[in-house]
């Protein structure tokens, strides 16, 4: 059964050196915070900062203001469901439909499940939430 959820993304700034982001992921499962996803370039033009969307933003936001950690964060949305043809479109037709725009999507299926992150500007996020039931 598809089920959404909102969450809330963190954009950190990693420093451009060898094993940052394993030093931090180490320091993320020492702390016992879950992440859903991250992304994002260390580097470059696109590089505005690294992505990090744990399941529980207040534990997220303790571990950033003991480490100092410096942070900034955005609403988004996470659905995750069984891959079914068509299920997809079916659910963004459902948000444009809404007229809802979509800022930013990253989906991603892996072994008969799929899951899909999407961002839309600030005053669409309550509307979203309502739309999707998202909890």
């Amino acid at each position: 059964m598809a089920q959404w959820k909102q969450l809330t993304e963190f954009v950190v700034r990693l420093p451009h050196r060898t094993g940052e982001l394993a030093r931090l992921s180490a320091q993320l499962r020492a702390a016992s915070v879950e992440i859903v996803a991250f992304f994002g370039p260390s580097e470059g033009k696109a590089a505005d900062g690294f992505h990090l969307i744990p399941g529980d933003a207040e534990r997220f936001r303790a571990f950033a203001s003991e480490t100092g950690l410096e942070t900034w964060e955005e609403p988004c949305f996470h659905l995750s469901d069984a891959h079914h043809d068509g299920d997809l479109v079916a659910r963004l037709d459902q948000i444009a439909s809404a007229g809802i725009n979509i800022q930013f999507a990253m989906a991603l299926e892996a072994g008969g499940q799929f899951g899909l992150m999407i961002w839309v500007d600030d005053e669409d996020v309550d509307r979203l939430a309502r739309l999707l039931g998202a909890t």
